[in-house]
């Protein structure tokens, strides 16, 4: 059975607290309805403190507003350019990020079947950036636009907005390509 956590078009993270990855994820309405937490040992803590954290394994997790798990992302190793898995609230492997090399920032987004199912490229510019398919059309994108009544909501200069366009709508695909995007402004432009 599918969570309809994946269904909406627009998710509002708010960090919560600068030394543990903590955000919360709000609707257009100001509803909370998730919360991303990045699971840390105390030696992991500390390795975090030093420059390329994305060099280190790691483990993150998206919740829904009842605490039911939606979504996990994991890097497993020790790496410049390993590959970052996601997976379903059940533990299968629904896709990977892959970053492309270490001084650039574009990464290819990959289904389980391997198959590029979006890219994410010239991303230099931080966390301001769009998601595209195989065509090159646009089906999402991450920004500091806080619109309508999320303007005056915002917490932190760490929060962002997640637009999902309304047109891409495959499950798999659609959790996929989400949780990649949060996951890359999260640990490439904080």
């Amino acid at each position: 059975m599918n969570s309809d956590f994946f269904e909406i078009n627009n998710y509002f993270v708010d960090n919560r607290s600068s030394l543990r990855k903590n955000y919360h994820i709000y609707n257009d309405k100001r509803e909370r309805i998730g919360s991303i937490k990045q699971k840390l040992t105390l030696k992991e803590m500390m390795l975090k403190l030093f420059p390329y954290k994305t060099l280190f394994p790691f483990s993150i997790e998206i919740r829904n507003a009842n605490g039911g798990l939606e979504s996990s992302i994991a890097k497993h190793n020790f790496s410049f350019v390993s590959n970052i898995m996601v997976y379903d609230a059940h533990g299968k492997k629904v896709g990977t990020i892959n970053k492309r090399n270490f001084f650039k920032p574009e990464f290819k987004v990959l289904n389980a079947s391997n198959e590029v199912i979006a890219e994410i490229k010239d991303a230099w510019h931080g966390p301001n950036f769009v998601v595209y398919d195989t065509t090159e059309k646009q089906i999402g994108s991450i920004d500091k636009k806080w619109n309508g009544r999320m303007r005056n909501f915002v917490k932190s200069n760490r929060s962002y907005n997640v637009n999902m366009s309304t047109s891409y709508s495959e499950h798999e695909n659609r959790l996929t390509v989400l949780t990649s995007a949060i996951t890359i402004n999260m640990l490439f432009f904080k």
